[in-house]
């Protein structure tokens, strides 16, 4: 699978690769764990773009994320399934390095990348296991997420669009703010 890649940060690179696998209580009965998941998710959702799929669910597996999601083609009415090892994203991240500062475009807080961006960093901060990501809901939720918390639990959670844009802003002003280093300079505490 190859397509847009993202940036992980290159001191998360090293522990991106040490993959750690937990035990879950999913078919295969493991649930792949990332220290990053708003960057690999950045990866596969600008893989998803590339092949302008919109309306999708994103499932971890042991080894790999497994995305069934609707074909964006006419009728419409066949699935696609797409699989992304972490060897796959790790060369989505290289690729999208390779792009980096190309694009002419504005950022869209509202595409399939930023969103899953955002569902990562969510993630991230809850420190959670990912199981699913939906966004085939027609409620007002724009992405139902189920993850495993560290205590064992499962967590289901319907976040809004309104949410996941507010984070999407707050990331990007962040890494603006990092990428200038007279910003780090000159940084209020």
């Amino acid at each position: 699978m190859r397509a847009f890649g993202c940036q992980i940060l290159p001191y998360l690179r090293r522990t991106f690769l040490l993959v750690n696998v937990i035990r879950g209580d999913l078919g295969d009965g493991y649930m792949l764990y990332l220290p990053n998941y708003a960057g690999a998710f950045r990866c596969i959702g600008q893989a998803l773009q590339t092949h302008e799929i919109e309306v999708f669910e994103l499932s971890s597996f042991a080894n790999e994320f497994r995305v069934v999601a609707g074909d964006p083609n006419p009728p419409y009415t066949a699935l696609i399934k797409l699989n992304f090892s972490v060897q796959d994203i790790e060369i989505l991240d290289r690729e999208g390095q390779a792009r980096r500062g190309r694009s002419t475009t504005d950022v869209r807080f509202d595409s399939v990348p930023e969103v899953l961006r955002a569902v990562g960093e969510y993630l991230d901060h809850k420190r959670g296991y990912l199981r699913r990501v939906d966004n085939s809901s027609s409620s007002e939720a724009a992405v139902e997420i189920q993850y495993q918390t560290r205590a064992g639990d499962v967590q289901t959670e319907n976040l809004t669009i309104s949410f996941i844009r507010e984070t999407c802003v707050h990331m990007y002003k962040r890494r603006t703010r990092i990428s200038n280093p007279i910003n780090i300079l000159t940084r209020q505490r």
